[in-house]
């Protein structure tokens, strides 16, 4: 990019009248009138181009704006200057003063498809461009920052196409190599962090964490310790702050060990309210030692009984795994009928007249599943049902069709996506939430459970063996983590302890309230300990005041002038409530209402301040490893190649800056960076598209 380029920037064609936007001609007419009575040196194209010293006779001129050198021969007159300052001038890639823009062009009612450019003007805009400096550093942080958050190879400054395009774009940028984009990188991770840093330091709540394995194609394990606060303008947030190689034995003690150095390495022991873990074997050793190093330190609220969650998600995918693998041979003849379909356009577009001579529905198009992720096998059988007269059509008239599904094979398809339909709708609440709170996960839990339990004692079928062993798998989850579920839910204004009882009721009958109770208490029992922690005094304490005062004033009445204060002090003992008391006793929201729980405890912390310091805390709590957007995903979280052949420390960089970047954008409230999340549609587009 030359100079007169990058001045001008994007915005530069961006002023022109509506006359001006349309295609121009741009003609610099006082610039290209010259006199014969002048000389030629005396056009007016030197006031963009400067003469240069001539060496062995050949004369060259330079342009004031990129700097390319042209013949000033007196035999090449100047038309392939004009020419040059014609297309200098329409690049338009500079930033100059919005004022130099508006009086650089200004249409004359000539011809509308023209526009006269003077020579003032040009030479205004040319004065303000003198004055921009280019800012080196600034590039090589943009350049560094598109490396680290595409995931693009050190080696692509080298390349020869990267090096053509920034020569283009800006000629007196020096040259990159790896290393100094490498040396870059390390100095925006340092500085980074330590705002990371501060930024924890400073949240007014608690902080949760999340621990998860990340794997190479070499097969070694890598440990990634996320962090979970909501921050002063009640947003919840998530930063990674460690992802390290973790040398054999990949054990609980080596993952323990790992969780509590970085919980010292960034200060925030003290600060930390749960831990949640993948649902592995060795999930409860690490929980086990991460609580009692912390318990001996009394860190932990409510005697750590909030402290360890086991990741929601995993144990949903390996349910939805086991019921996918009992019908995986169906599925893969399924998907080669939809491959044949879809590979020939004449046969796809057959298919579609076959569709609609049945009477079926074509709105919803036929679409191939990514195995990795099952919400795309689900909807590929959905769709599938819709034309299940048309394939068995296409079969009997078809003869090289031969992936034909049988009645059987159809009804054992029928009966996993009933199946498998509660644990989609489960899944998309979570998936189109890019930061879910732990109050939408008791509901989601109970939903799954109940459907299991349901599925035990129903009619017998081929999946009822498995249904048998998840619903065990799942009533361990359960039975583990339903407290601290019920708690956050009771926190949501649409639940409260009336929906919590129903859920309990619905799974345990008359043993229900045995289990409200043991929430209710035990949100109760935290709510205390934040009560006691506040810096307001309590109302014990002016009580305490008011006898001290009382005692003293003792020689100055009869001994009976303390009844009414006594009195009063009872009365308002046995009628003042609670914060929490107040809360429950409100009305309920709407159970299906649209409500952002964060925003609602906003509101409320006036009207509640220490409960709400405690909805915070709670609510931040994540019930997932996983993040929303990877819901669906049924594969371990893998590493690129390119990335995990890169020294750990560098890596551990890389993830974190562009985990932190692409925060700091979502923050902002910028979406640049990073594309929406999106559900994998069930409808493909026409068909007629993909001829």
């Amino acid at each position: 990019m030359d100079n007169f380029d990058q001045k001008l920037g994007p915005e530069f064609f961006k002023n022109l009248s509506a006359e001006a936007v349309t295609p121009l001609n741009v003609v610099h007419e006082e610039i290209y009138e010259s006199s014969s009575k002048r000389p030629k040196t005396t056009s007016k194209v030197w006031d963009i181009f400067e003469k240069l010293p001539a060496q062995q006779g050949d004369s060259k001129a330079i342009c004031k704006l990129c700097r390319r050198i042209y013949t000033a021969k007196t035999t090449s007159g100047t038309s392939h200057l004009r020419r040059h300052i014609e297309a200098c001038v329409k690049r338009g890639n500079h930033e100059v003063d919005q004022r130099s823009i508006e009086a650089c062009f200004k249409p004359v009612k000539r011809n509308a498809n023209r526009l006269t450019l003077s020579h003032d003007t040009l030479i205004a805009a040319t004065t303000s461009l003198k004055n921009y400096k280019l800012d080196v550093d600034e590039i090589h942080r943009a350049i560094a920052m598109m490396i680290i958050v595409d995931e693009q190879p050190f080696s692509v400054v080298e390349d020869a196409g990267f090096r053509r395009l920034l020569s283009a774009a800006c000629p007196e940028f020096p040259v990159l190599s790896r290393s100094s984009i490498k040396r870059d990188i390390i100095s925006i991770y340092v500085k980074e962090r330590e705002n990371i840093r501060e930024l924890l330091a400073t949240c007014p709540g608690r902080i949760c964490l999340t621990s998860s394995t990340w794997k190479s194609d070499s097969d070694d394990h890598f440990n990634c310790v996320t962090t979970h606060f909501i921050d002063h303008e009640w947003r919840l947030q998530k930063r990674i702050l460690s992802f390290k190689l973790m040398p054999p034995p990949y054990d609980s003690l080596s993952v323990a060990d790992e969780i509590a150095l970085c919980m010292v390495q960034w200060n925030i022991e003290h600060k930390v309210f749960s831990v949640t873990l993948e649902n592995l074997s060795s999930d409860d050793c690490v929980a086990d030692m991460l609580r009692s190093r912390l318990a001996a330190k009394k860190y932990l609220p409510c005697k750590g009984v909030f402290f360890h969650v086991s990741c929601f998600f995993r144990i949903l995918n390996s349910i939805v795994q086991a019921g996918l693998n009992l019908v995986v041979d169906i599925i893969a003849k399924l998907r080669l009928g939809i491959k044949y379909v879809q590979q020939s356009p004449h046969r796809k577009k057959n298919f579609y007249i076959i569709a609609k001579t049945l009477n079926l529905d074509t709105q919803r198009k036929l679409c191939l599943d990514t195995p990795a992720r099952w919400n795309s096998t689900y909807n590929m059988i959905e769709v599938a049902f819709c034309y299940n007269n048309a394939f068995m059509y296409l079969a009997e008239q078809d003869k090289n069709f031969l992936h034909k599904l049988s009645e059987d094979e159809w009804e054992k398809l029928s009966v996993l996506y009933k199946f498998l339909k509660v644990f989609y709708e489960v899944t998309c609440v979570f998936f189109r939430n890019r930061q879910p709170t732990s109050n939408l996960y008791f509901k989601a839990a109970w939903k799954v459970h109940s459907r299991l339990f349901d599925m035990v004692r129903g009619p017998e079928n081929f999946m009822t063996r498995m249904v048998r062993e998840m619903h065990s798998k799942l009533n361990q989850y359960w039975s583990a983590y339903n407290l601290i579920l019920s708690c956050a839910a009771i926190l949501d204004p649409r639940c409260k302890i009336k929906f919590v009882e129903y859920c309990y009721t619905k799974l345990y009958g008359s043993g229900a309230q045995k289990y409200v109770s043991v929430s209710v208490n035990t949100l109760y029992g935290l709510f205390d300990e934040y009560m006691q922690n506040s810096a307001r005094p309590s109302q014990t304490t002016l009580l305490s005041t008011a006898a001290s005062k009382i005692s003293n004033d003792k020689d100055n009445n009869d001994g009976f002038e303390d009844y009414e204060t006594f009195q009063s002090a009872r009365f308002r003992t046995q009628v003042e409530k609670s914060q929490l008391d107040l809360y429950l006793e409100e009305p309920s929201h709407d159970l299906n209402s649209e409500i952002d729980v964060l925003e609602y405890w906003t509101l409320c912390s006036l009207r509640y301040p220490e409960l709400s310091k405690m909805a915070r805390d709670v609510l931040t709590i994540p019930v997932s490893t996983i993040a929303s957007d990877s819901a669906f995903d049924i594969s371990p979280q893998v590493i690129s190649t390119d990335r995990s052949s890169l020294k750990p420390k560098m890596l551990q960089a890389l993830v974190c800056l562009q985990d932190w970047m692409l925060a700091s954008d979502r923050t902002r409230g910028l979406g640049s960076m990073e594309s929406k999340p999106e559900d994998d549609s069930s409808s493909s587009s026409d068909g007629d598209d993909d001829y």
